[in-house]
């Protein structure tokens, strides 16, 4: 079969015939010679990496010459038998050419539309002649790729993405984190955050022990304009659970990790809202008891155009928690204490650019009720920015989490 694909920003419905019928060719038609280029380019290394054979090529044609449309979409009929155009996405003039190709070839060619947000083919001349689509699943990274860009994962780079493992023991201690976490979050972060610039002032051989003067860090945390704390509270039950063992607070404090992960977890505000986040998400399961989600992940960076660290000019952006279902993306920002209506701009640019219309919005909370004024304002912005709000997650069970989080995708 040989498909024939509209070129459309919402770059996924470029891919999607591809992907769902795995035809031997798509052609992609479009306007702009290099930009269709790229994408083939692109698209083409995605099939290949998920072991799909289908061809893509391009042909580039004036998007207001509904003559020319006409005969290039002619001369590709009359080349390749069992012709199916894609009507999904594309311009409108490539639309009204496919009724006059259909007039004219009536048993040779069929139009069919995918309803990408639940996988399945819709046939829209009626005539029983659609592909079975497949049941695809694509990944994080993938979805980031065909929209352009990429996720750092290279730790050489200024920001790049960690590469967490979710094993039955961090698990484990991800509840145990978050336990403590929750019952004041803002100390918690005020406490993460100093214990996050002493590692970074005292480097010891053991990259998990730990040994500062309060003094010295105390100091060098006032003249940026930040105070010291480090909860003795927090610290004892840190030990208590197994996460940090020998303990020893005085003058110095020292201290060791359990292992790299919790580290990571323990250096970085607001990191263990965003994993018990991500947690969750990837125990949800669905009406026939599989995983609801296909993939998730935590902190993802975001190369936008795939550049090198040279290039003078790129965008980078951090994602919170990012989860995937099919081909539609999920963008979860999480708060863990304060925050403003920009984290609400930043997290729909991301979502608008790596998913589109496709795209779900989630900014999950812990203290948005207790903004005041703000708090109004920023609801209101969430609403016109179509981002749901999953707010007060620190006095949340987990049976209320998972239901808050199963309502992203439900709604």
């Amino acid at each position: 079969m040989t498909i024939i694909e509209f070129y459309d920003k919402s770059s996924i419905e470029n891919i999607a015939a591809a992907l769902l019928c795995r035809p031997e060719r798509v052609i992609l038609v479009g306007d702009n010679k290099k930009v269709l280029a790229r994408a083939v380019d692109r698209y083409q290394e995605i099939l290949e990496k998920n072991g799909i054979a289908t061809q893509i090529s391009h042909i580039s044609v004036d998007k207001n010459d509904l003559k020319e449309i006409v005969a290039v979409f002619g001369e590709i009929v009359e080349k390749y038998d069992d012709c199916a155009f894609d009507l999904t996405g594309g311009e409108d003039m490539y639309l009204v050419a496919v009724g006059y190709i259909k007039s004219r070839y009536e048993d040779k060619v069929q139009c069919q539309r995918f309803n990408l947000r639940n996988g399945t083919l819709n046939d829209c001349d009626k005539d029983g002649k659609v592909c079975k689509p497949e049941v695809f699943k694509i990944s994080i990274e993938d979805n980031i790729r065909i929209y352009g860009g990429e996720i750092v994962t290279d730790p050489q780079r200024d920001a790049y993405t960690y590469p967490w493992d979710f094993n039955e023991d961090f698990e484990k201690d991800i509840d145990l984190m978050w336990d403590i976490c929750r019952k004041n979050t803002r100390l918690w972060n005020s406490h993460i955050g100093t214990l996050s610039s002493a590692c970074e002032m005292f480097k010891w051989e053991d990259p998990l022990s730990v040994c500062f003067e309060k003094k010295a860090v105390t100091e060098a945390l006032e003249a940026d304009g930040y105070r010291f704390v480090c909860v003795t509270w927090i610290m004892n039950e840190l030990q208590k659970r197994g996460l940090i063992h020998s303990l020893i607070m005085s003058d110095w404090i020292s201290f060791s990790f359990k292992n790299e992960q919790v580290k990571q977890s323990l250096t970085v505000a607001g990191q263990v809202l965003e994993l018990a986040v991500a947690k969750t998400l990837r125990s949800l399961k669905d009406k026939n008891g599989d995983l609801l989600y296909d993939d998730v992940k935590v902190g993802v960076v975001i190369d936008w155009d795939g550049g090198d660290e040279t290039d003078e000019y790129r965008t980078i952006n951090e994602i919170d928690v990012v989860a995937i279902k099919g081909v539609v993306p999920i963008y979860i920002s999480c708060k863990n204490g304060d925050f403003d209506a920009n984290e609400l701009y930043k997290l729909s640019t991301v979502a608008d650019r790596f998913g589109g219309k496709y795209a779900k919005k989630a900014l999950v909370s812990t203290e948005l009720g207790t903004l005041g004024a703000k708090s109004d304002y920023i609801r209101a912005r969430m609403k016109d920015m179509n981002i749901r709000s999953i707010d007060n997650i620190d006095e949340m069970t987990d049976p209320d989490l998972e239901k808050e989080l199963r309502k992203i995708w439900n709604n």
